[in-house]
């Protein structure tokens, strides 16, 4: 588990928990985004284990009621993308570093 200080405790608990190596989630996630960002109209909903992101065209809302109750996060739909990039980046030094 990731950690950090609200309000970003948030974001980093999402990434940390929902967003595993090796599922496809960060790239289905990239991809959802993207057809955001290029016209795709209305709100889509992707539930998780623990948590869930609600996207439109101008926003990724994470929240949870187990991990940290209560508790959601709004990011511009950018910031969303640009802390998944960052992951995906982050793992993939992760796991060569290990190798």
């Amino acid at each position: 588990m990731v950690h950090a200080p609200p309000p970003n405790d948030v974001l980093a608990a999402y990434l940390s928990e929902e967003v595993q190596p090796g599922t496809g989630t960060a790239e289905r996630l990239l991809a959802l985004v993207h057809e955001f960002r290029t016209g795709r109209g209305g709100v889509w909903e992707v539930p998780g284990e623990c948590w869930s992101v609600e996207l439109t065209h101008v926003r990724a809302s994470l929240r949870t009621e187990h991990a940290i109750p209560g508790r959601t996060q709004h990011l511009p739909l950018e910031d969303f993308e640009e802390a998944l990039r960052a992951w995906q980046d982050f793992v993939l030094q992760s796991r060569a570093s290990a190798s």
